[in-house]
């Protein structure tokens, strides 16, 4: 049976500390476009204290960009195992998940949130004609 040690624990919160933000924020838009508006409206004042409406630089938009990314790297490494060997005629490669399931869990988490992202990136800035 293989143990999981403190160190792995402690970056898979990290990853997920990381993710929340972004994930609270696209909950509240949601619920905000649906007509459910008072999560949104309790959260306006804080999030614009923290730079919402700013620019892109130090503030909370960064964290929501790239939070999930940074949660994804500090994750994926730990449930992702890549082997290879080369040999004169082929090259093998060779992945395997870890069954572990707070990081793995995290991982998906911050996947689906990076792919909402880009949808909303990809559907906003779409023209046709």
């Amino acid at each position: 049976m293989k143990t999981t040690t403190f160190k792995n624990n402690w970056l898979t919160a990290a990853g997920l500390l990381l993710a929340l933000p972004t994930g609270w924020f696209i909950f509240i838009n949601i619920l905000n476009e649906v007509g459910i508006s008072g999560l949104y409206n309790a959260s306006q004042p804080v999030l614009e204290n923290l730079g919402i409406k700013e620019s892109i630089g130090w503030n909370i938009n960064l964290l929501i960009l790239f939070g999930p990314v940074l949660a994804l790297l500090l994750t994926l490494f730990q449930i992702l195992k890549i082997e290879w060997k080369f040999t004169e005629e082929e090259f093998l490669l060779n992945f395997t998940v870890h069954k572990r399931w707070f990081p793995l869990l995290v991982t998906v988490f911050s996947v689906g949130l990076i792919a909402i992202l880009t949808l909303y990136f990809l559907v906003e800035n779409y023209r046709h004609g």
